[in-house]
């Protein structure tokens, strides 16, 4: 588990003009849209060698995703939430304990939580503010201890660095 027992997993969330969701079969329709829509963007979200989103991502291969995100926030092994500003779909945020693939990783000992967002094209003008209340509703409302946000804080060669300074 990534938070302790007490931790209730938050299913909805308002930061500024922004609802924070967990991610659910329901989401799927305007998910997929989003996910197909912004792929190639997507693709660099989760690290510069990340493959997701497949382009033969179907809505079927979308819900198994949901429903996985879902089960995977309730037992608080990760957390995923779409965003939504009323009722358009604005993007997705993702909570996940740190792991690394190399023997040695000096981000290890720094970073316990890795969090990635993507904003979904028509609400690329806003990606900033997006970023910042999603910043800060994660702070306010999860117990972090060493939360990073690569690909953001960290360019993608910077993030690759740390592992070994």
């Amino acid at each position: 588990m990534l938070f302790p027992d007490r931790f209730s997993t938050p299913r909805t969330g308002q930061e500024g003009p922004y609802q924070f969701r967990l991610l659910c079969p329901a989401d799927v329709t305007a998910d997929h849209k989003a996910v197909m829509a912004a792929a190639e963007r997507i693709r660099g979200v989760f690290g510069p060698d990340n493959h997701w989103p497949p382009a033969t991502l179907t809505e079927a291969d979308n819900l198994a995703d949901l429903q996985r995100h879902e089960q995977d926030s309730l037992n608080r092994l990760n957390f995923a939430y779409s965003i939504w500003q009323d009722e358009h779909y604005a993007g997705c945020t993702y909570i996940k304990p740190f792991k690394s693939r190399l023997e040695i990783d000096a981000r290890r000992g720094r970073f316990r939580e890795l969090c990635y967002l993507w904003v979904s094209n028509d609400f690329m003008a806003q990606d900033a503010a997006i970023y910042q209340h999603t910043r800060h509703w994660i702070n306010q409302h999860f117990p972090l201890r060493q939360p990073v946000w690569p690909g953001r804080e960290w360019d993608w060669a910077q993030w690759a660095a740390l592992a070994s300074a």
